[in-house]
């Protein structure tokens, strides 16, 4: 089973010399959705449109669909 990863994302704002707070406060995004994003868990593609028009990029630069390892098959 895949699962998204963020990793692109946290790159860019290193890239960007970005910190995190302004992100959030950039793209409208609550601290808890900002939360499920560092753990890698599921947002709403709004929040991923509004990030990317933030950051300038596209949706591809900042999030890739990797296998899940953790998955017991």
């Amino acid at each position: 089973m895949s699962k998204f990863s963020y990793k692109k994302l946290f790159k860019k704002l290193i890239d960007k010399d970005m910190k995190n707070t302004e992100l959030m406060k950039k793209a409208k995004v609550s601290k808890s959705t900002f939360y499920k994003i560092k753990n890698g868990d599921n947002v709403t593609t709004d929040v991923l449109v509004r990030i990317c028009n933030v950051l300038e990029c596209d949706i591809s630069e900042i999030v890739e669909c990797v296998n899940d390892s953790s998955e017991e098959i």
